[in-house]
């Protein structure tokens, strides 16, 4: 079969039907059936599979962004390798997984959903993998925006190795609608700058979006418009457009202000109706917007909105609350400004 995604063929060997107590071997399936395949290799979720002959691409799944983030690492550094590999084809499976390894201290960090999210993927890895692992406390993955609008210059004049370098790229960044991705609006006339450079201009300023802001976050809900542009015949290049950019854009961040926004996390509670006071009082010490309050027979239903980072060990604490009779669940809902005590300590 053909994955269009890749472009590559992936061998498919065997088809299965795969329901809760049995397990069938098939010939065909066709519209609606749930199947497992064997064979393909580099196929991950998402991904559509079809006839080589006929190519279609379907439209993948959205997966919201990962909030929570924690260090691991092998109780052996002879399991590094293993780890590495394990790590990978759970990220295969699991689109809402991520790993990166740390420059800084040579640990991987894993992001996922929320706290029983890595707390699962901990215990697969001991238990279908063998793998004895270390893990460190899960610490909130944060975003970073801008205050207000703001406009700054980077001019690059000097000389290397005897030749004149010149750039001047003028810009402005402001937030934007929360809905929006990160994006750079070039604003430049035909002829403002020749048009490789324009292309290199664009793509620094990409980069610079890409990277992360004054605290060290992935830059969120910004968007950067280039104003203005200069240029002279000879004297600039892709890297002196490079440097400017790079310049004007850290100038406009600094002017702009940091505003750091917090995970806040879609949370739904059940709790028999005698508990009610108790969970919503915790609630409210966690920072937490109770939406609505429903009653479903003998229980009651909260729904409520509350940042990540005051929700860790939340799963013992209802259950202290409500003599172990309360349930939740909780998912990703969106990034808020977070207080601004939080940043000042950041920032020292």
């Amino acid at each position: 079969m053909l994955n269009p995604r890749t472009g590559a063929k992936e061998l498919v060997s065997q088809l299965w039907r795969i329901q809760a107590d049995s397990r069938e071997k098939l010939d065909e399936a066709s519209a609606g059936d749930i199947v497992g395949l064997v064979g393909p290799k580099d196929s991950v979720t998402g991904d559509t599979l079809c006839d080589q002959n006929h190519g279609i691409l379907l439209e993948s799944i959205t997966f919201p962004e990962s909030v929570i983030s924690m260090a691991i690492e092998p109780e052996s550094s002879a399991d590094r390798k293993k780890l590495d590999e394990v790590l990978t084809l759970m990220a295969k499976q699991d689109p809402t997984f991520t790993r990166n390894p740390s420059e800084e201290t040579g640990q991987t960090i894993i992001s996922g959903m929320g706290e029983l999210h890595l707390e699962i993927i901990s215990k697969r890895i001991e238990r279908d993998f063998k793998l004895k692992i270390r893990t460190h406390r899960p610490r909130v993955t944060y975003r970073e925006s801008v205050c207000k609008a703001a406009d700054a210059e980077g001019r690059l004049e000097r000389q290397i190795a005897g030749g004149n370098q010149f750039a001047a790229v003028r810009i402005r960044i402001e937030p934007t609608s929360k809905s929006l991705p990160v994006t750079v609006i070039n604003s430049l006339k035909p002829g403002d700058l020749p048009e490789e450079l324009q292309t290199t201009l664009v793509r620094a300023l990409k980069e610079q979006l890409g990277g992360s802001g004054a605290v060290g976050y992935p830059l969120h809900d910004l968007q950067v418009t280039v104003l203005s542009a200069e240029y002279r015949e000879g004297e600039t290049t892709e890297g002196a457009i490079q440097y400017a950019a790079a310049m004007a854009f850290r100038q406009a961040l600094d002017k702009a202000g940091t505003l750091l926004l917090e995970p806040i996390m879609k949370l739904e509670v059940v709790t028999p109706e005698g508990f009610v006071g108790n969970v919503s009082a915790d609630l409210n010490s966690r920072r937490a917007i109770i939406v609505n309050t429903e009653v479903r027979g003998n229980l009651v239903v909260i729904d409520a909105e509350a940042p990540l980072a005051t929700m860790f060990g939340y799963s013992n604490d209802v259950r202290s609350l409500s003599q172990g009779r309360a349930s939740y669940s909780m998912e990703p809902l969106r990034f808020a400004e977070a207080p601004a005590r939080v940043l000042k300590e950041m920032l020292g």
